[in-house]
């Protein structure tokens, strides 16, 4: 005789960079025992791919005729965040080095309220004027477009930046036409791209900059020379370490 199903809760929320109203579940035992594999296992790429099939499993995004993998990594940190907080808790302890390194090597368990994360920064007006009379619209990159060029995001090279950079322009325009991305190409872009003087650059990745992100300010004494330390911790990976 087949054993009975056990009812799972369903929740919803709201993502703070699409806006879309995701629902999810808590994982099960099983998901968390694949979970916790990755987390012992370090290798940021091993914890990114065991995080976005734990969310594609959790969440109904994909009955709605979303792909988790098309969500920005905001999105997909904070939907993750989400179902961890019901299905095992909203406290975790992480562990922080001293600010005072080398001179002292003491790692200090902390203990974080994930209810208290925030979303910091905001999506301002996603045009971006490099001169006064030429200008690019940006898109926020998602979590498929990011892996596709970085497999681990803590590892990001200049070149890699770049490439993400330029992969977000949607459409180049001045005051007589617009381009849109179809209507360049690769080579194209990459030209216009080296261009770029360094303020202009520098305009393109302010917006970027303060793209919505997840963060917790910690304070706490080292377990080992009592020194204070401030941190501020951005991105899911800083929360589970």
């Amino acid at each position: 005789m087949a054993l009975p199903k056990l009812n799972t809760v369903e929740y919803f929320c709201k993502l703070p960079v699409s806006g879309i109203e995701a629902k999810y579940r808590p994982f099960t035992v099983g998901e968390q025992k694949v979970l916790l594999q990755a987390l012992e296992d370090g290798e940021n790429k091993t914890i990114a791919h065991t995080v976005i099939n734990l969310v594609e499993s959790c969440s109904g995004l994909s009955e709605s005729g979303d792909s988790v993998r098309h969500l920005s990594n905001t999105d997909l940190e904070y939907l993750f965040m989400q179902i961890r907080i019901k299905s095992v808790g909203e406290e975790t302890t992480i562990q922080l080095g001293c600010k005072d390194q080398p001179e002292c090597d003491g790692i200090t368990p902390v203990k974080v309220d994930l209810n208290s994360i925030q979303v910091e920064g905001e999506i301002k007006d996603n045009k971006v004027m490099l001169t006064d009379t030429i200008g690019i619209t940006l898109k926020v990159p998602n979590f498929n477009e990011v892996q596709g060029i970085v497999e681990d995001v803590a590892t990001i090279s200049t070149n890699d930046l770049f490439t993400i950079l330029a992969m977000s322009i949607d459409s180049v325009f001045t005051e007589d036409e617009v381009q849109n991305r179809s209507d360049f190409t690769e080579k194209e872009l990459d030209d216009f791209m080296n261009e770029l003087s360094t303020e202009q650059f520098n305009n393109v990745m302010e917006w970027f900059n303060e793209l919505p992100k997840l963060v917790k300010n910690v304070e706490f004494e080292c377990s080992k020379c009592s020194t204070h330390n401030e941190v501020k911790l951005e991105g899911i990976q800083n929360f589970f370490v």
